[in-house]
């Protein structure tokens, strides 16, 4: 049991040295990197602790990290506007509406053609 305890203790000691020294240096706080890294190694157990309360700068979440089901992941864009039925009936209408006179503008183009040929 006791060599279990000391096992867990050295790997917080190396996982705590560890994340120190790769650490950038614009997320330490309080004091320098290579003073987190003696008080670590001098009063390992406190200066762990201390460490991960105080010495650094959590980052904060990012959107890409959300969970899968997560709401925010499902809330559309501001750029997206959420559509009914009602909606895309307007858009279908104004789509069939914007081809009819197109179709109408033609066959008149084509109508002051014929009208320009006949004199």
């Amino acid at each position: 049991m006791g060599s279990l305890i000391s096992l867990a203790y050295f790997a917080l000691l190396i996982s705590v040295l560890i994340d120190i020294i790769l650490i950038d240096e614009s997320r330490i706080k309080h004091l320098g990197k290579v003073t987190w890294i003696f008080l670590v190694i001098f009063m390992p157990f406190i200066g762990s602790i201390l460490w991960f309360a105080i010495g650094r700068e959590h980052q904060s979440t990012a959107p890409s990290s959300l969970p899968f089901g997560a709401s925010e992941r499902r809330a559309p864009l501001p750029s997206q506007e959420v559509s009914t039925t009602e909606a895309e009936i307007a858009k279908l209408d104004a789509e069939i509406e914007y081809f009819q006179r197109q179709e109408k503008i033609r066959a008149l183009e084509d109508e002051l053609r014929k009208r320009k040929q006949l004199p």
